[in-house]
């Protein structure tokens, strides 16, 4: 194995990274160009990441001549591949605004797939925690299979709507994650407001596709649900009201659900999990961002 960058050569076939993608898919994909172990090449860079992968997105172990050696195998330039790999910028730039905190391990379309790199069968990247779906080919991308969202355009238009949020707050991906959790106690546990018909015929239409017997229980219940998740984390970085007691927070939240999706929210005080996560504990830190931006009191 060398040990010197100047004992590397670049490899037969040249493979850039696509943007945003993770270290361990364009090794990945440059391995399988060229016919060599994906493990080989990390090795050549660093000590192998636990459970090496093309998820994988670590530079740990690093030395100062593992960019370089990365640039002589793959053939293309050292800016050129920080342009487009999060974690080698990071690490040519420590000190840099590399906070990524906003940013998930997600993928590409199938079609966004095939136009960047058509010999990959996936590629895998950081994409903004917000974004669930391929708005130029209009498909959803937080599965393991893609799905078509011309049967639910409601998908489409509330990820139009969340863009606009996103664009407005720093906090998208806590309330994001706050509302689904909100959302998922309310199945588990009777909703507060009648959303099941909503959801039955979304998961109707979702049945109906062909893709549909690849998709996961999971994954199809949080396709259903995100026009309506994405009300709640709406409202979550939106509050109706400033005032500090939950209580107040709390009815006046579950009106302002009631007036948005025109149906009765049923009051169930401190057993909904609207209540005990965003209007009292607000879960996972981001009450304190919360309580910052609205002066209100965090309890």
């Amino acid at each position: 194995m060398p040990t010197q960058p100047d004992q590397l050569r670049q490899l037969p076939i040249a493979l850039g990274p696509v943007h945003d993608e993770t270290l361990g898919s364009y090794l990945h994909r440059l391995a399988v160009a060229n016919n060599r172990p994906a493990g080989f090449l990390a090795r050549l860079l660093g000590p192998l990441p636990p459970e090496f992968s093309p998820l994988s997105n670590t530079t740990a172990g690093w030395n100062p001549h593992a960019p370089h050696r990365l640039a002589t195998l793959s053939g293309r330039p050292t800016p050129h591949l920080a342009r487009a790999l999060p974690a080698l910028a990071d690490f040519l730039s420590p000190h840099g605004p590399g906070q990524r905190t906003e940013r998930l391990i997600s993928r590409p379309c199938r079609c966004c797939t095939a136009r960047r790199s058509p010999t990959a069968s996936v590629v895998i990247t950081l994409s903004p925690a917000h974004v669930h779906l391929c708005p130029r080919h209009q498909l959803w991308t937080r599965s393991t299979h893609d799905i078509p969202l011309g049967v639910l355009p409601e998908v489409i238009e509330a990820q139009r709507r969340l863009d606009q949020v996103a664009r407005r707050h720093r906090q998208t991906r806590r309330a994001l994650d706050l509302a689904r959790k909100i959302v998922e106690d309310w199945s588990a546990s009777g909703m507060p407001i009648d959303l099941g018909k909503e959801w039955t015929d979304r998961l109707d239409r979702v049945e109906a596709l062909a893709v549909s017997k690849k998709i996961s229980a999971e994954d199809r219940s949080h396709l259903a649900a995100f026009p309506e998740i994405v009300v709640l984390t709406r409202l979550i970085l939106d509050p109706p009201t400033t005032a500090p007691d939950p209580k107040e927070l709390y009815l006046a939240t579950i009106a302002e659900l009631s007036r948005r999706f025109a149906r009765i929210y049923t009051t169930l005080g401190t057993q909904d999990p609207l209540y005990r996560r965003f209007c009292l504990y607000r879960e996972g830190g981001f009450s304190e961002a919360a309580g910052q931006r609205t002066g209100r009191r965090v309890l």
